[in-house]
């Protein structure tokens, strides 16, 4: 006897998707590193397992491809494939030329402070060559190991954050000496330029993560500004920046006091952010020993 059955029950589909993970920078290169070290492995195995032309036995071992990084693949990583590190200091120079000038229309630079600007400025762009060169010393130790490779990435990352940040910032000796340099009216008038030049780069970095989530739940315009002025006021801009930028807008926005984040969200729409935020919080301690978190 046949039996009818009633309409399936859906399958429930979880409509959260999923953020991207933290490291993701560190970790693709890791990958990248570990793909070429595989690639080399089968190809040594590939010859090694070769089945002779004839019955008789091959007397002599198989022999394993060996292992070998190229010098050119260590500033393809630092530089993260711009060029090798005369281009790359050539473009440092130009930086920290248009630097000057801005500086110049800024607050009226005599030509000695020009030059001991242009001298801090040089400093900051050898220092960070000479941090380079302690680095590639290490990879040529074990650019031919192929179980220590892997180790070199942590010694590469801060110099692209460097890059990344930008080579002129408060820490910079550029900074410091300008500081010291710049008469009472000059940096009066540097200060004021210069805060508003930070606050125009954080609503910039607050606005991309804001479209950034809105990938995964989409706003109307009234709770889109509403929630840029919210992040403005409740965070701060990075102590530094770099690629991490959206994770620390984030980290930040879970501090803010759910009472005056969730009235701007519906139910559907709070349930995915408060998800992602409770995932942000995992990154709170590597921003915080990075020096990202204000």
């Amino acid at each position: 006897m046949s039996t009818i059955s009633g309409p399936r029950k859906p399958k429930f589909v979880d409509p959260t998707p999923r953020i991207r993970r933290p490291f993701h920078d560190f970790l693709r290169s890791r990958l990248l590193a570990a793909l070429v070290a595989g690639l080399v492995g089968v190809a040594g195995s590939a010859r090694g397992q070769a089945e002779p032309d004839n019955d008789e036995p091959d007397e002599k071992p198989p022999v394993q491809a060996r292992f070998e990084l190229p010098e050119e693949q260590f500033d393809q990583w630092v530089f993260e494939g711009r060029g090798d590190v005369a281009a790359q200091r050539a473009r440092l120079e130009s930086l920290l030329r248009l630097h000057l000038d801005q500086l110049d229309r800024i607050c009226r630079l005599t030509e000695p402070q020009r030059r001991k600007l242009q001298l801090a400025g040089r400093g900051d762009v050898t220092r960070f060559f000479d941090r380079v060169e302690v680095v590639r010393v290490k990879f040529r130790a074990v650019r031919k190991d192929q179980n220590k490779v892997g180790e070199i990435f942590q010694e590469i990352q801060p110099l692209q954050q460097s890059l990344h940040a930008g080579m002129f910032q408060d820490t910079s000796l550029l900074y410091k000496t300008l500081q010291r340099t710049l008469t009472a009216e000059q940096l009066a008038g540097f200060g004021k330029v210069d805060q508003e030049r930070r606050r125009f780069r954080y609503q910039a970095k607050v606005g991309l993560a804001v479209a950034m989530l809105e990938n995964s739940m989409p706003l109307d315009d009234q709770q889109r500004q509403k929630l840029l002025t919210l992040i403005e006021q409740e965070t701060q801009p990075p102590k530094k920046y770099g690629q991490y930028d959206y994770y620390v807008v984030l980290v930040q926005m879970s501090k803010i006091p759910e009472a005056k984040l969730k009235p701007l969200f519906d139910d559907g729409q709070w349930r995915v952010l408060k998800q992602q935020l409770t995932q942000m919080r995992g990154m709170e301690q590597f921003l915080k020993q990075n020096g990202f978190l204000p």
